[in-house]
């Protein structure tokens, strides 16, 4: 690469998913230094309940990290600046074209979530109509662009980051090391795997201090100590608070604090009401049972479900709705896009069958146990979770005592159906004492949109599908 046709390119956040506007950054793939090409993954940040990959966005050398793991970033702030000679067409600083091509900055075709997203960025639409933050160029002459091809390693000396590679980074998470605390002995000061190790055998040979300090030593300051005990907090380290319990803050990040938003949200601005429902599930067993028999596909009361709320969302629309209510607009949406409330080790992640109607009770099935499994691996693509304009939630799944749940509303969707564990149970037919099979329902609607006779009605419109096979298939 030839230093004196150099440019520095600035690389901003792009915009991974509809409506998000921040994401965390999770792991690099390349370190400072490296050269790198373009539509090599580049980082890996979370957003929404998903965890995306960028793409690199052009061939040259990565010359500075600006984000580092654990920060949040705004799309469009710079997060990584590189030196190339084919930087992305996008507008310069100085408000003129690079020199660039178009194919040059087209991304890969597999990277739709994300080079999609950074092409968009680079067009510098945003909704209210103004220019959005785009990705700056640069020249670099010949004696820069020399100094950053030789000096990349010692850049994190002189802004105080550390240089290591992903996989170290990454071992260093899982140990609980802050790679700050580690000397590095690799190149150029780069902090290696067994650097690491050296660092907590060293800590493991040190004796033991206790990790909650009850009372004050005489001579501490008294005003320096809520400082202390905030950087303690901060660290996720135990402390002890003005009532003497002891305790461990963590930082609310990632996808935890985005469920906190979004519920946050949702409880806020909805009116939630709640009925219970149950229904004979007896027909509805045997019928799963016979259909997963006959298909290679794993057919689920999850799938079953799925096509047997689209029949009663086509008879009461404002079921499939959401309301704005700054704009005083209902908007009733004519596609059946079907969330499932997924539980996964990080929260909850709902994937949508967009276009529930349109699709086979097997090509349903077969999506969900790929979404769902994707999911729960934090592999899902952002498109797979938006779109939705009802959600169905398990809430009998976990533990054998729960009785009844009132799940809340996906924001802005006006309706949540909670399904419960099928059981037997008890009951009186025509006079008479049996057992039967039953299944228990939640249902949480915005009552700005659906009220309760509404609600019942289509909860009827679900039970009969579901007690009775017949009806069911003939809706499908």
């Amino acid at each position: 690469m030839s230093s004196e046709s150099l440019q520095e390119f600035e690389f901003r956040l792009p915009d991974p998913g509809e409506g998000l506007t921040e994401a965390e950054i999770i792991e690099w793939y390349h370190a400072e230094g490296d050269e790198v090409r373009e539509d090599d993954s580049l980082v890996d940040v979370e957003t929404d309940k998903a965890v995306v990959e960028i793409p690199t966005p052009c061939t040259g050398t990565l010359e500075r990290v600006v984000a580092e793991p654990g920060d949040f970033v705004e799309v469009g702030e710079v997060i990584a600046v590189f030196l190339t000679e084919n930087p992305p067409r996008q507008q310069s600083a100085e408000g003129t074209q690079s020199g660039a091509t178009a194919e040059q900055s087209a991304p890969g075709a597999g990277q739709e979530a994300s080079a999609d997203a950074s092409a968009d960025a680079a067009a510098g639409d945003a909704e209210d109509g103004d220019a959005a933050p785009t990705s700056a160029v640069r020249r670099v002459d010949a004696g820069d662009g020399a100094k950053a091809e030789g000096d990349a390693a010692g850049a994190d000396a002189d802004d105080g980051r550390v240089f290591a590679a992903p996989s170290t980074r990454r071992y260093a998470r899982e140990q609980g090391v802050d790679l700050a605390d580690v000397e590095g002995t690799g190149p150029g000061g780069r902090v290696l795997q067994e650097d690491v190790d050296a660092f907590l055998e060293a800590q493991e040979a040190e004796p033991a201090e206790p990790a909650v300090v009850t009372t004050p030593e005489p001579d501490v300051d008294a005003a320096a100590e809520p400082e202390a005990a905030d950087e303690a907090e901060a660290a996720g380290a135990a402390a002890v608070d003005e009532s003497g319990r002891e305790k461990t803050v963590e930082p609310l990040r990632g996808l935890r604090r985005t469920i906190a938003e979004n519920m946050q949200r949702s409880k806020q601005e909805i009116p939630h009401v709640t009925s219970g429902f149950e229904a004979d599930a007896t027909e509805l067993v045997e019928l799963k049972e016979r259909l997963d028999g006959k298909h290679d596909a794993h057919i689920t009361y999850t799938a079953l479900l799925v096509k047997a709320v689209v029949p009663a969302l086509k008879e009461f629309p404002l079921v499939n709705a959401s309301v704005d209510m700054e704009a005083g607009e209902i908007t009733k949406y004519e596609s059946y896009n079907i969330g499932v409330a997924t539980h996964t080790d990080d929260g909850l992640i709902v994937p949508v069958v967009k276009d529930a109607d349109e699709k086979s009770l097997v090509e349903v099935a077969e999506e969900l146990n790929a979404t769902v499994e994707a999911a729960r691996e934090r592999e899902i693509s952002p498109a797979d979770l938006q779109g939705g304009t009802f959600t169905i939630t398990n809430t009998g799944s976990h533990g054998g005592h729960g009785t009844f749940g009132t799940p809340i509303i996906r924001h802005p969707e006006a309706a949540i159906m909670g399904v419960g564990a099928i059981e037997e149970k008890p009951v009186a037919v025509d006079g008479d004492l049996t057992v039967q099979e039953r299944i228990g329902f939640s249902f949480s609607y915005d009552h700005r949109l659906v009220d309760g006779v509404t609600a019942g009605q289509f909860m009827e419109h679900v039970i009969e599908g579901v007690e009775d096979p017949d009806i069911l298939l003939s809706r499908l």
